[in-house]
């Protein structure tokens, strides 16, 4: 079954990110070129993106591990899959295939998986959220090409998927959200140590979610604004 385990964020200074991320969340060094400096918990892979000045930043795409890369094209083909903008495509890394959601959205694909560390982490990364139009027919691209299970859904009509360890949010666009990806998130075993650790990094402690919110209590931003959801009781998977 493919396996959500990349994230790649479009970073002005992946340097300077990847010194918060180690520092706030306790991420591992796996890799560092001029494509930009790659972080993981042991399971999952942050890839912190250099990009050419003009280009536009945050999180730009996510990634799936897959044990056989010409079943899943096949299924991309068949479930109405988009070719990927070049320009928003070009920095990508790890990439073996590169295609786009009904959305427009990104998504890489790699046999060889994400280079992640070897030893776990204390704070993984277990979430990312985007706002879509339409969270029902997201939801069945995701479902149909790689397999992810519907586990919860809102009554402001949005809908979390999972392949049994990841959760993706399908964030229903009711005003002004841009659409695309909008955050990601860390199940952490104390919010109170991460907001001191995020203040020591530069940024504030971030503010406490809305009741409403079915998972994360507070939301936290990196040094580029970058939205960080973090919860001591996870996400459903």
């Amino acid at each position: 079954m493919p396996q959500l385990r990349h994230l790649a964020i479009a970073a002005r200074d992946p340097k300077r990110l990847a010194d918060f991320y180690r520092q706030v969340f306790d991420l591992k060094t796996v890799r560092e070129d001029e494509k930009g400096v790659f972080l993981s918990d042991g399971v999952f892979c942050l890839g912190l993106l250099a990009t050419p000045e003009g280009r536009s930043l945050g999180l730009r795409s996510d990634g799936f591990a897959v044990e056989d890369l010409k079943e899943v094209r096949g299924r991309l083909e068949k479930n109405g899959a988009k070719t990927p903008d070049p320009a928003e495509s070009a920095i990508m890394s790890y990439a073996e295939f590169q295609a786009a959601d009904p959305d427009g959205n990104l998504v890489v694909l790699s046999e060889k998986g994400f280079g992640v560390s070897a030893e776990k982490t204390p704070v993984p990364i277990r979430h990312i959220a985007l706002y879509t139009p339409d969270p029902r027919r997201v939801a069945d691209f995701y479902g149909r090409v790689f397999s992810m299970k519907e586990v919860a859904k809102t009554d402001r009509s949005s809908i979390f998927v999972s392949d049994g360890y990841f959760n993706l949010a399908l964030l229903y666009q009711r005003s002004d959200e841009r659409l695309g990806f909008n955050h990601f998130g860390f199940h952490v075993k104390s919010i109170e140590e991460i907001q001191r650790k995020a203040e020591k990094g530069g940024v504030t402690r971030g503010a406490r979610r809305p009741d409403r919110i079915p998972y994360a209590e507070y939301r936290l931003h990196d040094p580029e604004g970058n939205g960080i959801d973090i919860s001591e009781k996870g996400w459903e998977v």
